[in-house]
């Protein structure tokens, strides 16, 4: 019995291993993060954006190219915070020869704790196996519900209604080929680059939604934390790390002028503490009395300020507005 013991048990566990593995890739669904590291270790590159989903759908890579020839990747997406911001900069540093990264700092990320829903396990699951993905299990995955960290697919546990479909998807030659077709539809586009472009369409929602406002006295220390690793490595690996805050709708700003003041005064010291360079739109011509072309020295593009431009009151561009305001950034950044 002893023996059979020893001999049962650790087949039990190789099945169960085997079957939750299998569980976590059947029932993640296929999703652009997917094709954004697929591109990330392919594409000829030296600069990588990475922030929010407001950089996500800001900052467009191919004008930034067309511009002053900068060759960008955007590794932004909603829910990313600085902790994946330092994994995803060195995993691209592996593949490629970065010479700068541009980091969006959104204030609001400072102050919330990650929601731990399916955008939470997004950028780690589809991060390559390497010992750098060990690490980030240990700061990030131990950190969730205790249920997440060993069965991954929990977040997804709905997703069993679907299983057909999903079995079919991982077979299929767009998932083996990385297919980037199936992730526009009529709101928005996903391209090659990691570029979202929202179009001018009446999605059905509202600009009711209320951003999350900078706290000084209450921001989330992890955050600085991370930053700062992100900061250390990029010295390290001689990296330029250029901090950018997007424009959000003059109504937001005014509805919230004392949060978005004072964060912009904190990140402005933070930066210049550290010797890092910040580019912060949003005071931009607003504390100055100018207009914005005015307050940023040139006329290449705009930025963006109308509520017109956004498609939500916290700050996530259409395409065209992006287009504008990337110029802007791009004549900034290289000038």
């Amino acid at each position: 019995m002893h023996k059979f013991r020893k001999c049962i048990l650790p087949a039990v566990l190789i099945v169960f291993l085997s079957a939750n593995a299998l569980l976590s890739h059947i029932l993640y669904p296929y999703t652009y993060t997917r094709a954004m590291f697929h591109e990330m270790q392919t594409a000829d590159y030296d600069t990588l954006i990475v922030g929010g989903s407001h950089s996500k759908c800001g900052i467009d890579p191919s004008v930034l190219k067309s511009e002053k020839g900068i060759l960008a990747i955007n590794a932004a997406q909603g829910g990313e915070h600085t902790l994946d911001m330092y994994y995803l900069v060195r995993e691209a540093e592996k593949d490629v020869q970065l010479k700068c990264v541009i980091c969006e700092i959104d204030p609001s990320y400072w102050v919330d704790e990650p929601n731990q829903t399916q955008e939470y396990v997004a950028l780690y699951h589809e991060f390559p196996w390497s010992a750098a993905k060990i690490g980030y299990f240990y700061d990030k995955m131990l950190r969730a519900d205790f249920r997440t960290a060993p069965f991954e697919w929990y977040l997804y546990r709905q997703q069993v209604a679907h299983l057909p479909e999903l079995i079919r998807e991982k077979k299929s030659e767009e998932y083996r080929n990385f297919d980037i077709s199936c992730f526009t539809d009529e709101v928005q586009s996903y391209h090659r680059d990691g570029f979202i472009a929202r179009f001018r369409v009446d999605a059905g929602t509202t600009r009711e939604d209320v951003p999350a406002l900078w706290n000084r006295g209450n921001y989330n220390k992890d955050e600085q934390k991370y930053f700062e690793k992100l900061a250390g490595f990029c010295e390290k690996s001689g990296i330029e790390l250029v901090t950018v805050i997007t424009p959000i709708p003059d109504s937001t700003y005014e509805a919230y002028r004392d949060a978005y003041d004072d964060a912009s005064a904190f990140f402005e010291e933070y930066m210049a503490e550290r010797g890092i360079r910040m580019i912060n739109y949003l005071r931009d011509g607003r504390n100055t009395g100018q207009s914005d072309d005015a307050a940023i020295g040139n006329t290449a593009g705009r930025v963006p300020r109308d509520p017109d431009d956004f498609c939500d009151n916290e700050g996530h561009m259409f395409e065209d507005t992006a287009a504008e305001f990337t110029k802007v950034l791009a004549e900034d950044f290289i000038g």
